[in-house]
C-alpha cells in the first residue's frame, strides 16, 4: 500500500514539473513572438514616416 502512495506522489510531482516546464517554454515563445512583432511594426512605421517626409506634397 505504501508503494502505491509513493508512486502516485511521484507521478503527481512529475506531472507538475512537466506542466511548469511547458508553461515556461510557451511563455518564452510568446515573449519572443511579441518582441518580433513589435519590431516589425516599428520598422513598418519608420518606412511610412520616411515616405511622408520624402514626399514634397
Amino acid at each position: 500500500m505504501a508503494k502505491a502512495a509513493k508512486r502516485s506522489g511521484q507521478t503527481a510531482v512529475e506531472y507538475l514539473l512537466v506542466t511548469v516546464s511547458l508553461l515556461m517554454v510557451f511563455v518564452m515563445m510568446y515573449k519572443a513572438l511579441q518582441y518580433s512583432l513589435s519590431n516589425q511594426f516599428k520598422r513598418g512605421g519608420l518606412v511610412i514616416v520616411k515616405m511622408y517626409k520624402e514626399d514634397p506634397w
